[in-house]
């Protein structure tokens, strides 16, 4: 199958593409193109796959372009990552292109990062991909400092963006929104890649500095004293989550066959060896958005990985899944924690509003399951939620003391436009639309948890949620007990590591 060809049913329909009116075709006159790809790190994580893939890419396909990557790591200094700081740093690397990956709740904390941009370097367009422009199209491209959003899958639609900048190839650069100089936009539609051997494995050169990837914080949960590398062996999940950008992407999906694109097992695991040898690999985390997507695949890959790799490592999991026989096979294969969803612990509010439909008494079996097999748990809650009560996150505190996973992890709920949860929250007057700072993993961190909604006073009041998630943060700093020492003493000598929460410490 060549995935390039089959990426995208074009429409015939879209008006004629106004090259005339385009203020950056053709604007890129030297022989190098230099862009620059970036993102924003609020937890301290290093790592975008998103960017380690489309650099590959662009460095398989168009060897005349040259990579950079300046995220803004606002953890490691606050004054050197400010915006007009973060701008003269793109403005010294002289780029023809910056890029941006960007999740939706770090989109209000990056808008100053464009404006100053422009501000210091207007003939500098500056693209955004991720999922905001996935899920928020208008809100993205009607930023005046944004020129370019990504739609889709975004490595075809990067290569196309340098054809266009180059004027090496007319009309619009396909996979994109462009605003043009009369300020409309010009869309074409979004790209879906189908095959992924059809691009190369990520890169993960960008991401290391002169010493290797010693000073690089890969991992927010991964342990100290070795290296823990994030992979992912797939894309796509087949759950309709009501809070989870997966869905809206599912539903616009044309080809629902090849939402869910796995790697061949075998060249899977030959490229996981080629990361260990090459950068010294203690761990691996998969970062698949649900690893067990395809569970032919993962029986095969369990064997072969088992046999060849021998490194522990983290999955994405669901309960439904999680029974002993697998759990048995995934702590032979050297699985060392599941991290798994719970969100609400009241099994009632997490079916009808959340979409899961699993019940209590599955989450408990599974997480028996894993701990007889010696796997570590961690699990994900939600909290402050659409006509989330007191009583429905009281019931979330204790589901998970029953289950005491070795780690407890709880975030509070963010709308994510086009969901159906964010619909729910808008058609109940919920939505805070002015509200910039969205408490995400910095809730947690700073010990202050608000609401990133509208109170509702007779289900949940803003006094009620900060002292609930202060019984769980007080739960996750007496439970959590995440120990990575046995696995990593085999691999490396002996020598002792512990698990570090960077998302709570990197202040």
């Amino acid at each position: 199958m060549n995935s390039k060809a089959n990426v995208i049913a074009l429409s015939t329909e879209r008006p004629a593409y106004p090259q005339s009116k385009s203020r950056w075709f053709g604007s890129v006159k030297r022989e190098k193109l230099r862009l620059v790809f970036a993102f924003y790190s609020p937890d301290g994580n290093e790592i975008a796959m998103p960017i380690a893939s489309m650099s590959a890419y662009l460095k398989r396909d168009f060897p005349s372009v040259e990579v950079l990557l300046e995220p803004v790591l606002i953890l490691r200094s606050a004054e050197q990552y400010s915006p007009a700081n973060y701008a003269k740093t793109i403005k010294e690397l002289d780029a023809d292109l910056i890029a941006f990956s960007i999740m939706s709740p770090h989109w209000f904390p990056m808008e100053p990062y464009f404006a100053e941009l422009k501000k210091q370097m207007p003939e500098l367009p500056i693209l955004i991909g991720g999922y905001q422009p996935m899920l928020s199209q208008q809100q993205t491209i009607e930023n005046p400092n944004i020129d370019y959003i990504c739609v889709g899958d975004g490595e075809y639609a990067i290569g196309n963006v340098v054809q266009h900048l180059r004027g090496t190839k007319d009309g619009p650069a396909d996979g994109m929104w462009e605003k043009l100089v009369d300020g409309s936009v010009y869309q074409t539609e979004p790209h879906q890649i189908g095959d992924l051997a059809a691009l190369p494995f990520p890169d993960y050169d960008v991401f290391a500095k002169e010493d290797g990837f010693n000073d690089v914080n890969s991992s927010i949960f991964g342990p100290q004293g070795v290296l823990v590398l994030p992979v992912m062996t797939g894309r796509g999940c087949p759950y309709k989550c009501t809070y989870c950008c997966n869905t809206p992407i599912l539903e616009g999906w044309k080809n629902k066959k090849t939402f869910l694109r796995k790697y061949d097992p075998e060249d899977m695991v030959n490229e996981l060896i080629r990361l260990r040898d090459k950068y010294g690999v203690g761990y691996f985390e998969f970062w698949d958005e649900l690893f067990l997507s395809n569970l032919k695949f993962v029986r095969a890959f369990f064997d072969i990985y088992q046999e060849k790799v021998k490194l522990p490592f983290s999955i994405n999991s669901r309960v439904e899944v999680m029974s002993e026989k697998f759990c048995t096979r995934a702590a032979e294969a050297g699985c060392h924690t599941i991290w798994f969803g719970i969100e609400s612990g009241d099994q009632e509010f997490r079916s009808k509003m959340l979409g899961r439909k699993m019940s209590n008494q599955q989450i408990i079996e599974a997480a028996a399951n894993c701990k007889k097999a010696g796997i570590n748990r961690l699990t994900f809650n939600i909290v402050g939620m659409p006509l989330e009560s007191a009583e429905n996150m009281r019931q979330t505190l204790r589901l998970n003391r029953t289950i005491a996973p070795e780690h407890f992890f709880f975030f509070p709920y963010i709308p994510l436009r086009g969901t159906p949860l964010y619909e729910k929250a808008q058609e109940e007057g919920l939505l805070l639309n002015n509200k910039k700072e969205l408490h995400y993993l910095s809730a947690a961190n700073d010990r202050v948890f608000t609401l990133n909604m509208k109170e509702c006073p007779e289900l949940l009041t803003a006094e009620e949620y900060n002292e609930i998630c202060q019984e769980m943060l007080s739960f996750q700093e007496r439970n959590n007990r995440l120990d990575y020492n046995e696995d990593i003493q085999s691999i490396n000598d002996k020598q002792r590591a512990t698990v570090e929460d960077k998302s709570f410490s990197l202040v």
